[in-house]
């Protein structure tokens, strides 16, 4: 180690955090962060029945090792504010613990956890917010992982609220969450494993999502050049497409109601079965696949592509591409 080069051990009362490893850095000279030993992964007890303040005071210091991980038990006061790589946030064994924004103050944060260029894990916890405050929002380029995060996030005022934000070329990926409202934007993307239920789904401004496990979703709503990919079992009881937006399901999926407009695109593949009601504006173009519709009304829109390949309407097999869907 150089002599012109500071290391800053701190550490947290031990009451509050628990690790066998010091953490934070300050550096002078023309010292670097390669100067020191990196370790891999570090492990910290966050304790917020002692200091409900802990966490939040732990996750704005710098820490030596390529991943960090918290075991959060009590309530922990947020909002919180994520800028650096490889956090992770999980609940203690006892699941006692929590993220919670008090419901009498005012903050300038607009949601309890703000993720912002960077990789981070929430997983098995609870986030308790005021009328109106999202629970999690991610922005510049962050990488979330979500694993059964649950929260109170709701709006009296507002219908279209979202519980969870993907902005501005950020990536999430869900797995075992139920009953959440989700937006996605900015380029950005969305992924549900598994052991997703009851989910309400918004998709713009060229982002793009998708289902690869037998998840359901209340609905899905895609525009603005969006995209979203229903596979392998997955199950959609209302799905909006509009303003150039396209979505598909595949193999042996599921959609309830279409609706759609706005040069958009829906297609059905391998097996997936559409039930209907739709209702159709503007130009559009609606393929079945080697899959099944009922009630399909036939509509009169020449403007419009209607087609399928061994489709099957209404009960009746239509063998090649012999089904056109429009009025005689």
């Amino acid at each position: 180690m150089k002599t012109n080069q500071l290391i800053k051990l701190a550490l947290l009362p031990l009451g509050l955090m628990t690790s066998q490893h010091v953490y934070s850095h300050e550096l002078g000279g023309n010292n670097s962060i390669g100067d020191t030993e990196i370790i891999k992964r570090l492990d910290l007890n966050i304790d917020c029945n002692e200091d409900p303040t802990a966490l939040s005071q732990a996750v704005e210091k710098a820490y030596l090792a390529k991943s960090v991980q918290f075991t959060v038990s009590g309530v922990c006061n947020g909002p919180i504010s994520i800028v650096q790589s490889h956090f992770e946030i999980q609940n203690d064994e006892g699941r006692t613990g929590s993220i919670r924004v008090r419901h009498n103050q005012e903050y300038t944060q607009k949601s309890a956890v703000l993720v912002e260029a960077s990789d981070f894990v929430l997983k098995n916890i609870n986030i308790d917010v005021p009328n109106h405050m999202s629970a999690v929002e991610l922005k510049a380029n962050s990488l979330v992982k979500f694993d059964h995060v649950t929260t109170n996030a709701k709006s009296a005022e507002d219908a279209a609220f979202l519980q969870f934000s993907v902005t501005d070329n950020s990536t999430a990926y869900f797995k075992n969450m139920s009953g959440n409202s989700i937006g996605v934007y900015g380029s950005s993307y969305v992924e549900f494993n598994k052991h997703t239920d009851q989910m309400r789904l918004e998709i713009y401004d060229t982002s793009a999502g998708q289902s690869t496990d037998s998840n359901h979703f209340k609905s899905v709503q895609v525009a603005g050049n969006g995209y979203f990919l229903a596979d392998n079992k997955s199950n959609i009881s209302q799905l909006m497409i509009w303003s150039k937006g396209a979505a598909e399901i595949n193999n042996r999926s599921r959609a309830g109601e279409i609706m759609m407009g706005g040069q958009s695109h829906f297609a059905a593949y391998k097996e997936s079965t559409v039930a209907g009601p739709y209702s159709l504006w503007g130009n559009v173009v609606f393929e079945l696949e080697h899959s099944k519709a009922y009630n399909w009304k036939a509509v009169d829109k020449p403007l419009s592509i209607i087609i399928g390949n061994n489709a099957n309407v209404n009960g009746k097999l239509y063998p090649g591409w012999s089904w056109t869907g429009q009025a005689k």
